[in-house]
């Protein structure tokens, strides 16, 4: 019923109002927090929209910035990118895999690379103007294409994982990176997937989303491992101290997963 919900929504509502209306809504829940929480000092900052704010907003269990929206993880992996990789120094070839919003409106400005956001369409949605339809199971997918990839939130979607990251390590070229994250079970517990699972109400009490076909442990490293990459697993907790988790607005475990092709 959810699924049928979010179909219906998208194919009877234009995209620009979707956009317009998400952010109406986070400006009069930015003010509504701000004055009832008595927010003064601006002693929030989002690495991507390159500001600071004096709340970030509470809606349900997310934690949003203001401007483009950007999630915990999304400012968590944008802060990764700054000042980790080179991908905003160097000239490269960016494949960005069902791109969020927050990172497409920022990449496709930047002159230092060429940027291919790609996303497999499905009848019923709509894409961001400049995104290319891209099966990340193709079987006939090109080798060595790209310098970098960014896939997040993608993997968890798709049966046959093993193909999908086989075919990330292909597309990448020779000494390049791919950038990776999903949702990670807490504890440390091993990745949780069951085929036979296939009812959308069911997939969101064992996987946490109505179309979700597993949910990773950190064991997922393994996974990479076996397609060829080198991998770097990164959390939070580690990345950043109690202060900067704060202050950027990220919970202490949020994984990310640097992947490199030697």
């Amino acid at each position: 019923m959810h699924k049928d919900w979010i179909l219906l929504i998208k194919k009877y509502t234009p995209k620009e109002w979707r956009f317009f209306l998400r952010k109406l809504r986070r400006g009069a829940l930015y003010i509504s927090q701000v004055l009832f929480g008595l927010k003064i000092k601006k002693k929030y900052y989002c690495p991507i929209n390159e500001k600071n704010y004096r709340t970030f907003i509470k809606d349900g269990k997310l934690l949003l910035s203001l401007h483009l929206g950007a999630r915990e993880r999304h400012r968590f992996i944008w802060h990764y990118l700054t000042t980790s990789t080179k991908l905003f120094i160097d000239e490269a070839k960016l494949l960005h895999i069902s791109p969020e919003y927050c990172f497409y409106e920022k990449l496709k400005g930047k002159k230092n690379l060429q940027y291919f956001p790609a996303d497999k369409f499905e009848p019923g949605y709509d894409y961001l103007s400049l995104t290319k339809d891209f099966d990340l199971l193709d079987s006939e997918i090109q080798t060595e294409q790209f310098d970098f990839i960014i896939c997040n939130h993608v993997l968890e979607h798709i049966v046959d994982d093993t193909i999908a990251i086989t075919n990330l390590f292909k597309l990448l070229k020779k000494d390049g990176t791919a950038i990776v994250s999903v949702p990670i079970l807490e504890d440390d517990a091993p990745t949780y997937e069951d085929y036979s699972i296939i009812c959308p109400k069911e997939r969101k009490l064992h996987f946490g989303q109505w179309d979700h076909v597993r949910y990773y442990g950190t064991d997922i490293k393994n996974r990479f491992i076996d397609a060829g990459f080198n991998v770097k697993t990164v959390n939070s907790f580690d990345y950043f101290n109690e202060v900067g988790r704060i202050r950027f607005g990220v919970p202490k475990k949020q994984y990310l997963f640097h992947l490199n092709k030697s």
